[in-house]
C-alpha cells in the first residue's frame, strides 16, 4: 500500500483536540474536591469520549478520502471552528449548557455523515458501499439520538445523548469486519496517533511552567519535567519501534481502541500531577488513581507493541515490572515518591525494550 504523509492542516487540527483536554481538565477541577470522584471522572470521561470519537471519524475520513481538495480543506477548518465552539459549551453543569453542547455536537456529525457521502461519491477510491453505509449508519443514529436529547425533558435527555455518543464510540468496533475489508493506511494513522501524543506530553509540560519559581526553586519541578519526558521516550520507542511502518491488512481499530486508554490515562496523570504541584494536598482516592492511571497507560503501550511487533523473550518480566510499580505506588502514600516509582519503572522497560530492538530504535536517534 503506498504511504500516506500527514499533512501540516491535520496538526493544525490535532492543536484544537489537545486545547480541549486542557479545558476539560480545567472544568473537572471544580466538579467535586476530588478529582477521582465517580462525578468528575464520569464527566470526564464523557466529555473525553465526545471529542475522541469526532476526532477518530475524521482523522479515519481523512486517511481514507483526504487529497487536498479544495471542499475538504472547506470543511476541515469549518469543524475546527464548530469544535472551538463546542469546547466553549464545556461546562461542569451539564444541563446548563446542554442545549448548544449537543446541538453544536449534532451539527460535527452532521458535517462528517455528508463528508462520507460526498467523498465517497466525488473521489475514486479502493472502498467498499458496505463500510460506507457502516459509517453513514453509525453517524445518522447518533445524530437522531443527539436530536432526542435536544427535544426531551431535563435529566432524561442526557441519557439519550449519551446512548448516541456510545453508539459513535462503538460503531467502527462493532462493525470490525467492514473496516477490515478495507484497511487504512496504518502508517498514516499511527503518525497521527504518534503526533497527538506528542502534543499531548508537550500540554503536560506547560503545566509545570506556573509552578516554576526561580525565586524559590522546587526540586519536584524536576521530578515532574523527568516524569513527562520519560513518558515520551518510552511512547516514542513504543512508536518507532512497533507502529511506523505501513501494512496492507490493518484496519487500524485496535490501535485506535488502545490509544483511547493511553491518551485518557495519559490526562488523568497530568490532571492529577497539576493539582500535587499546585501545593494542593491529595485525598488517598487521587494517589491511586493517579497511580492506576499510570498501570493503564504502562499495560496500554505494552498490548499495543506486542499486537504489532513479536517480543521473543521477557513478556512476563514487562508485565511483572508494570504489576511491581503498580502495586508500590498503591503501599506508597506520598505522590512524589509514586512519581519517583513510575519514573523508574519506565526507565527500566525503555532499557529492556531497546536491549532487544537497538537495531530498529538506533534508525531513529
Amino acid at each position: 500500500m503506498q504511504k500516506k504523509e500527514v499533512s501540516m492542516a491535520e496538526l493544525f487540527f490535532d492543536l484544537v483536540f489537545v486545547y480541549v483536554l486542557s479545558t476539560i481538565n480545567q472544568t473537572v477541577q471544580h466538579v467535586s474536591q476530588s478529582l477521582v470522584s465517580f462525578e468528575s471522572l464520569g464527566k470526564n470521561l464523557v466529555l473525553f469520549l465526545v471529542f475522541y470519537s469526532i476526532w477518530v471519524y475524521h482523522t479515519l475520513l481523512i486517511n481514507r478520502f483526504f487529497e487536498q481538495k479544495w471542499y475538504q480543506y472547506v470543511f476541515l477548518f469549518t469543524d475546527m471552528f464548530l469544535i472551538l465552539c463546542l469546547s466553549k459549551a464545556i461546562n461542569s453543569n451539564f444541563q446548563e449548557t446542554f442545549i448548544p453542547f449537543a446541538s453544536i455536537t449534532a451539527c460535527i456529525y452532521v458535517s462528517l455523515m455528508v463528508q462520507y457521502f460526498l467523498n465517497h461519491m466525488l473521489i475514486r477510491h479502493r472502498l467498499s458501499n458496505r463500510l460506507i453505509r457502516v459509517y453513514l449508519t453509525g453517524l445518522g443514529l447518533t445524530i437522531i439520538f443527539f436530536i432526542l436529547g435536544l427535544v426531551l425533558p431535563k435529566n432524561i435527555n442526557f441519557w439519550f445523548f449519551m446512548i448516541g455518543i456510545i453508539i459513535a464510540v462503538s460503531n467502527p468496533g462493532v462493525c470490525w469486519r467492514a473496516s477490515k475489508q478495507n484497511p487504512v493506511f496504518f502508517s498514516h494513522l499511527t503518525e497521527r496517533l504518534s503526533l497527538f501524543m506528542i502534543i499531548l506530553f508537550g500540554e503536560g509540560i506547560v503545566q509545570i511552567v506556573p509552578t516554576i519559581k526561580l525565586s524559590n526553586f522546587n526540586v519536584l519541578d524536576i521530578v515532574y519535567f523527568i516524569l513527562i519526558v520519560s513518558m515520551f521516550i518510552i511512547y516514542s520507542f513504543h512508536y518507532k519501534g512497533s507502529l511506523d511502518q505501513e501494512k496492507n491488512d490493518d484496519s487500524g481499530l485496535i490501535t485506535i481502541y488502545i490509544h483511547l486508554f493511553i491518551i485518557y490515562a495519559t490526562n488523568i496523570v497530568f490532571l492529577i500531577m497539576h493539582k500535587a504541584l499546585s501545593a494542593h494536598t491529595l485525598s488517598s482516592g487521587e494517589q491511586i488513581g493517579y497511580t492506576l492511571a499510570f498501570c493503564l497507560f504502562l499495560f496500554g503501550i505494552f498490548i499495543d507493541t506486542i499486537l504489532h511487533r513479536d517480543i521473543d523473550k521477557g513478556k512476563k518480566l514487562y508485565v511483572g515490572i508494570i504489576l511491581a510499580a503498580t502495586i508500590l505506588g498503591l503501599v506508597i502514600t506520598n505522590i512524589h515518591f509514586i512519581t519517583i516509582v513510575e519514573i523508574l519503572a519506565i526507565l527500566l522497560l525503555c532499557g529492556m525494550y531497546y536491549g532487544e530492538n537497538k537495531s530498529i530504535l538506533n534508525k531513529y536517534l
